[in-house]
């Protein structure tokens, strides 16, 4: 078993097997940063470049970030990796994110996905579920001293819920978080409308946007 397997065994979302060769990589003295960088972050910069808007798939994305959690957790859970150190790797910033589906929505499936992808690359990522009020977004984000608020929502009508953060974070007197959107109904608007920095297409480019900052 080799690096490449555990790559192609995250890339089809075989999570099981993806901790088995983990496991044995480790065994056979691989550095679990080593399996981190050349396995779980070069699937997914595989998976970037297969899920383009025209092809993409959120059942591979979910599998395939399964299958990348699972990978990490095993070696973390194993004390085989300190967390720390992972994070303070060059490949895993230590920006926290705040992710939620606003207010008036109750779909969590684009934003699991996103969760699960960006834990995947070492980002904290604090979940507040579904239907979340905005002014809940911000204190989160004040509360835990995140650097970003990523928001989702597959339908039109919560677009106003979405435009108070902003007013939110400025009331708070937090005017450095970033706010990146998305799903089906946010893509559909801009950025100005929104009152955010980013409206993301998918989610590697959310990602490609965070990395960025």
């Amino acid at each position: 078993m080799s690096i490449k397997d555990l790559k192609h065994a995250i890339i089809v979302g075989e999570n099981e097997n993806a901790v088995t060769i983990a496991g044995t990589l480790i065994k056979r003295g691989v550095k679990p940063e080593e399996i981190v960088i050349n396995g779980v972050t070069k699937a997914m910069e595989h998976l970037d470049k297969k899920c383009t808007v025209k092809n993409f798939c959120l059942l591979e994305l979910m599998l395939a970030g399964r299958a990348a959690m699972d990978v990490i957790d095993h070696l973390c859970s194993e004390e085989k990796m300190n967390a720390d150190i992972l994070l303070a790797s060059k490949p895993f910033p230590r920006q926290k994110i705040i992710s939620g589906t606003i207010k008036g929505d109750i779909h969590e499936i684009g934003k699991n996905i996103f969760s699960m992808i960006m834990k995947s690359y070492g980002y904290r990522i604090i979940d507040m579920g579904k239907d979340v009020d905005p002014a809940n977004l911000v204190m989160s984000a004040i509360d835990h001293k995140a650097d970003i608020i990523a928001v989702s929502s597959l339908i039109t009508t919560t677009i106003p819920n979405v435009r108070k953060i902003r007013k939110y974070a400025t009331e708070q007197g937090n005017n450095k978080v970033k706010i990146i959107a998305g799903g089906a109904a946010l893509r559909q608007s801009s950025t100005q409308y929104l009152n955010v920095d980013y409206v993301a297409e998918t989610v590697f480019d959310g990602h490609h946007y965070i990395k960025s900052l």
